[in-house]
């Protein structure tokens, strides 16, 4: 009797055991920030800024406790040639700010909804941003876990040394609020 309490505590104990974390790397074709601002206030103009590199921490709801990601600013793309140049050189200047960091400090919700605090460094400025996020899917592919999730937030870009200010027929070339929407692909190591 006294032995089968004993198997049966260590076993309940064992299973007590909070899951491990999957250490994970962002996964460069799946990952990528994308900025969405009002031009001429007349229309959205898109663009996308490449990962360079980024890795990731996910505890046993999936949720990211912690992930660090950069992306390459001298790779943006809006789909517009003469625009993209003019965003490397005047508002982004990648040639003394070639990346934008994001480090993750804090998490709350569910993988349906949660709220992802981080630093985000943009232009050499250093920001507070919560993004608003949630898993999109979870997969086991050639034997690694693969997670994705997405978030969002909202800048003013002025607050990150962004000033510059162009007006076109009396009209604000580029706002300055800033929608950033992530997109995080996240491979199992």
């Amino acid at each position: 009797m006294t032995r089968t309490l004993l198997a049966a505590t260590l076993l309940a104990l064992g299973l007590a055991q909070p899951a491990l974390a999957l250490e994970g790397t962002l996964d460069r074709s799946h990952t990528q920030a994308e900025f969405v601002v009002l031009h001429m206030q007349l229309d959205k103009v898109h663009g996308q800024i490449p990962l360079q590199s980024g890795t990731a921490t996910l505890g046993p709801d999936n949720l990211p406790t912690a992930l660090t990601a950069v992306f390459d600013v001298a790779a943006v793309t809006s789909q517009n040639d003469r625009r993209d140049q003019d965003l490397r050189d005047n508002y982004f200047e990648v040639a003394q700010f070639p990346t934008i960091t994001f480090v993750e400090r804090s998490i709350k919700g569910t993988p349906d909804a949660f709220s992802l605090t981080g630093d985000l460094t943009i232009h050499g400025v250093t920001k507070s941003v919560v993004l608003a996020g949630k898993i999109d899917g979870v997969a086991t592919i050639n034997g690694k876990k693969h997670v994705a999730f997405t978030g969002t937030t909202t800048i003013d870009r002025r607050d990150y040394g962004m000033t510059l200010v162009k007006f076109i027929d009396n009209q604000l070339f580029v706002g300055y609020p800033v929608t950033i929407n992530f997109e995080a692909g996240v491979a199992e190591r």
